[in-house]
């Protein structure tokens, strides 16, 4: 059966190139080739600005293929400009059980909930007017992955608690792929495959047995210069600069009044030597040496090298790359690699132009084909039979269609990406989980496990690296979380055989340990929550037991603070008085087993107590008078608390004011007259009053104490 041509489009901004093309003995056989320039600025920076003029140059590229084919040509394989292209960078972290090992599918879908991060970074950061519909997702490449934090090569297999994975993904406008199939379809064509056109050039000029190297290679076209880099063999970034050889052409159209298209055929014959001819838009024609019309482009041949060096350093991670190889009709630009030699840093002999002569396993059309700017029309070509380009299809996501290109085979994690089915969900994540620390260690509550997400692929059971094809239908019937971590301290605490048995008031007692929650005494049955510190340990003192037996905190002393008389004063009680064994103990006194403790609660403190050095009791005094024997009372001091008569028996209060009033004074011989009945005033015929203290003269003054001998008599 002979081999249908397939048809190739590289419709870029100054021309359109179409390949026909079949399987050759070396690889690629070009039939035929044709190369139409736009007569209009219909393109700029590689993004279709005039659909209808575009069209009307595929179209004559189309007829004339047509014709050499043979056949009616239907289909189509075209690539999208590079500038197109923005990357970003997603990272996605889950928390697992540390039990179980990861598999394959759960590692794929952390990759993806790191592609759905950097689609939320494109989300962030879109341009005015432009919404994340608006890009597709054409791939990703994985820069790391880390097990609770620690860098790791493949998470597949895997114990931990934490998994992470950092990736870069690329986008792609829906804009610049709508414009392109609105050319194809205005000239009768249906995009079979689509390509960008670094991947393009990338895939002839430099295959995988060279992607070892530190590379760049940059295709200068007319609007933009695509980069690519390289290294250990594979493609780490892709970017490109928003100048190229227009730059070049609007130089020199600027220099001598050129018209744009005079303009394009002067830059292309500077690099013939001698001199060139041409007129101005006033009419006049010139002569120039090309050594002066090189002058006068190297200001902006030096711009776009600088720009260029400047993107390949950024992309290389700051530093040079070991070669630097340039494609493109823009490379032709006469200085060009010494200028981006000397930019970049490396030697000129590091930076090369490469052309046709790159290229193995293609054969055909080699005079209209040869120099770098056949690169990348012959990519697109190579691209598309290779099957290397952006897989494409449309797929029903839960009814709804979405559009997918992929580098690779399409799968329905590409087509849930595109749909903006959470990924994260689609695993039934495994619930909250919390941390507490035990006796000083950490101790890690999980959730329980969620129930994933039901994937059907045209009704049958699918998964996320199931391959889809056109018009396939994706349900997806999403995941539920699993519960949060759940423990009581009985799930958590050591088990502590150390018991005290022991009598506490007459009562035996068998104590388990202690255990404190944040400092405050629980049961086994108290809930746990994130951070909380748990604190286990035996019965060691007194003070432990009355902790367990549930006694007010008996580490408390009331402190009381009162004025007494205009004094500052400070009492103190214990809450309990504590004996151990029949002897005085106190909280810190260690127990074991078989103790006898006694726990007596301490009454309050009264006001004859903070009060007793400053009131007297009523007291009795014996003194004989006149050989006859008398009682004499002497009276106590009034007690007041706050300015109101209190009885020494009502308890202190904190901050009470107390006031103890004098007692009478003590007796003096004045207060034996009345006692015995004798008047102070002379009877009728006495004058002299006889008053002695045990046999000594005395006065009214004078004091008496009990068991004086007094003698009072009139003469």
């Amino acid at each position: 059966m002979t081999e249908r041509p397939a048809l190739s489009l590289d419709i870029g901004t100054r021309k359109v190139v179409g390949l026909l093309t079949v399987s050759g003995p070396k690889g690629l056989k070009i039939l035929a080739a044709e190369k139409i320039e736009h007569t209009t600025r219909s393109m700029l920076d590689g993004q279709i600005h005039d659909v209808i003029a575009v069209t009307n140059v595929v179209g004559r590229i189309v007829e004339k293929l047509t014709a050499k084919a043979g056949a009616p040509l239907t289909e189509a394989a075209v690539a999208a400009a590079g500038r197109a292209l923005r990357t970003f960078k997603g990272s996605a972290l889950r928390e697992l059980s540390g039990l179980t090992e990861l598999t394959h599918e759960e590692v794929f879908s952390l990759e993806l909930e790191a592609v759905q991060a950097a689609q939320a970074s494109l989300a962030r950061l879109l341009r005015d007017g432009e919404e994340p519909e608006d890009y597709h997702y054409v791939g990703h490449s994985v820069m790391g992955a880390k097990l609770d934090g620690v860098p790791i090569g493949n998470l597949v297999g895997q114990r931990g608690n934490h998994a992470q994975i950092d990736v870069i993904a690329t986008f792609l406008p829906r804009g610049v792929v709508d414009s392109l199939q609105a050319v194809l379809q205005r000239t009768g064509l249906e995009m079979t495959a689509l390509t960008l056109e670094p991947i393009a050039a990338l895939t002839v000029a430099v295959p995988q047995t060279m992607r070892h190297l530190n590379l760049a290679l940059v295709d200068i076209g007319a609007g933009t210069s695509d980069i690519a880099i390289t290294a250990k063999g594979s493609v780490l970034a892709y970017d490109m600069v928003p100048m190229a050889g227009d730059e070049i052409t609007e130089a020199l159209s600027e220099a001598y009044l050129l018209d744009f298209n005079v303009g394009e055929e002067v830059k292309r014959k500077v690099g013939k030597g001698g001199s060139v001819t041409f007129r101005d838009i006033l009419g006049q024609q010139h002569s120039v040496s090309s050594t002066e019309l090189v002058a006068t482009v190297r200001p902006a041949a030096e711009r776009l090298a600088g720009q260029i060096a400047a993107r390949i350093i950024a992309l290389n991670g700051g530093q040079p790359p070991q070669a630097i190889l340039l494609v493109g009709g823009g490379s032709l630009t006469p200085g060009l690699p010494g200028l981006v030699a000397a930019a970049v840093g490396l030697p000129e002999s590091r930076v090369a132009v490469r052309g046709r002569d790159a290229i193995g396993g293609v054969e055909g059309a080699k005079q209209l084909l040869s120099g770098p700017d056949s690169i990348t029309p012959i990519g697109i070509a190579v691209a598309a039979r290779d099957n290397s380009t952006l897989g494409f299809a449309y797929i029903h996501v839960n009814g709804r269609g979405v559009r997918l290109f992929h580098p690779s085979q399409l799968t329905v994690a590409d087509a849930l990406l595109a749909a903006g089915i959470s990924i994260k969900d689609l695993q039934g994540q495994i619930g909250k989980g919390f941390t507490v620390t035990v006796n000083g260690n950490l101790r890690i509550v999980r959730g329980t496990f969620g129930r994933p997400a039901r994937i059907l692929l045209n009704d049958q059971p699918a998964s996320l690296e199931s391959q889809v094809s056109h018009r396939d239908s994706i349900t997806v019937e999403e995941g539920t979380p699993g519960e949060p971590g759940r423990a009581r301290v009985a799930d958590l605490v050591p088990q502590v055989s150390e018991r005290l048995r022991l009598t506490v008031n007459g009562a035996p007692q068998d104590l388990s340990p202690l255990v404190t929650v944040n400092g405050t005494l629980v049961d086994g049955n108290q809930e746990l929550k994130d951070n909380d510190i748990v604190v286990v340990r035996a019965i060691r003192t007194v003070e432990d037991v009355m902790l367990h037996l549930g006694f007010e905190d008996p580490s408390v002393v009331e402190v009381l603070r009162y004025s007494l008389d205009g004094k500052t004063q400070v009492a103190q009680r214990p809450r309990y008085r504590i004996r151990l064994n029949g002897a005085e103990a106190s909280l810190e006194t260690p127990l074991r087993t078989g103790d006898k403790l006694e726990i007596m609660p301490v009454g309050p403190i009264t006001l004859g107590q903070v009060a007793a050095s400053l009131m007297q009791e009523a007291t009795a005094m014996h003194i004989r008078v006149n050989d006859r024997l008398y009682e004499l009372t002497n009276g106590a001091g009034e007690l007041t608390r706050n300015g109101r008569k209190a009885s020494p028996d009502d308890p202190l209060a904190d901050n009470d004011t107390l006031l103890v009033s004098k007692a009478g004074s003590d007796p003096i011989f004045a207060s034996l007259l009345p006692l015995i009945g004798i008047s102070p005033t002379p009877p009728a015929g006495k004058s002299r009053l006889i008053m002695r203290l045990n046999g000594v003269d005395a006065e009214f003054i004078t004091p008496i104490k009990d068991g004086d001998i007094a003698e009072i008599r009139w003469e």
